[in-house]
């Protein structure tokens, strides 16, 4: 009898062990969050010289996700990039637009302020040529996703890679790329100017960012000047191209700064910031000149009227 007690109370000891380890390691556990970076197209078989579309979808499984960072690796033997298209992406301030940062390597990195929380976010499209027959993957490393928490917290995930096959059995058919008709300017964006100790030595400096919902954004351009211009008139030689954050060259700030957004189909949207601390009208050299002409004009009829009527009055 004593002996099935003791028996019964090393089970109850065992047992109790067992669910505290078990208590301790669920409670320990670090439950991420997670999220899905996919890449999809129409389908997985290819022709040589074919030319097909990869999106790129961001899949957030219901949590709020503001910055990620990403590597997409093709095999270059096999796959030819022929453009990237970021038009209508959910990331709407890039910190490196997606691009070609080594050969066979695709790389970005971006925030979407305010955070975004669906399951299938545009990020963007590469277009590929098939070079050659064979087999292959494409397949995203190093990528980084952060939540929107107010501590860039990482999250986990989820990275399938998009399996592909090229052969000269496959019919030749015409380029799986859907042809983008752009006729909208770039949306209306507002540059803000700044400054900080630890940022360009205490610069003051132009921050900027927009969206085109159609082709994407190809470039930024930036004139400062310190007259009122006429940008209709204005030929693109004084513009110079310009990322941000840019260092503006009038630190004293009294200069009207004009911001050009190029997307890839050759629309423009101007932005316009005035200036900070305009000139007072006696430093601006147009009034002396006019103010110099009226003198000159003034002085000629005087002199003319001084010759002419002298010589009425002998």
């Amino acid at each position: 009898m004593q002996k099935s007690k003791l028996q019964f109370k090393i089970k109850s000891f065992y047992f109790l062990v067992f669910v505290l380890s078990l208590s301790f390691l669920l409670f320990s556990f670090n439950f991420t969050e997670a999220a899905e970076l996919k890449l999809i197209a129409p389908m997985q078989k290819f022709g040589v010289n074919q030319q097909f579309q990869v999106d790129l979808l961001l899949d957030t499984e219901g949590e709020e996700i503001n910055a990620a960072e990403v590597k997409i690796f093709f095999p270059g033997e096999l796959l030819e990039m022929k453009e990237i298209r970021d038009g209508n992406s959910i990331i709407n301030f890039w910190i490196e637009k997606p691009r070609a940062v080594e050969a066979g390597i695709i790389g970005f990195s971006g925030i979407i302020p305010g955070g975004y929380q669906e399951t299938k976010g545009f990020v963007f499209s590469v277009v590929f040529r098939a070079k050659t027959s064979g087999n292959g993957a494409i397949e995203i490393r190093d990528a980084k996703v952060l939540l929107n928490d107010g501590k860039g917290t990482p999250v986990n995930v989820k990275i399938p890679p998009f399996q592909f096959s090229i052969s000269q059995e496959v019919p030749s058919v015409p380029p799986m790329v859907e042809i983008i008709k752009d006729t909208d300017p770039p949306e209306d964006f507002k540059p803000e100017i700044a400054s900080d100790p630890n940022v360009f030595d205490g610069k003051w400096f132009l921050v900027f960012a927009t969206q085109d919902k159609g082709t994407g954004i190809a470039y930024y351009a930036i004139r400062e000047t310190r007259r009122e211009i006429n940008i209709k008139r204005e030929t693109d030689a004084k513009w110079v191209e310009a990322e941000s954050p840019y260092v503006l060259k009038d630190q004293k700030l009294r200069s009207w700064i004009y911001v050009k957004a190029i997307d890839k189909a050759g629309n423009e949207r101007i932005a316009v910031l005035p200036p900070r601390y305009p000139l007072s009208w006696y430093e601006n050299y147009l009034i002396w000149v006019i103010i110099i002409l009226i003198a000159l004009i003034v002085i000629s009829g005087f002199l003319i009227y001084r010759f002419y009527g002298g010589k009425n009055s002998r």
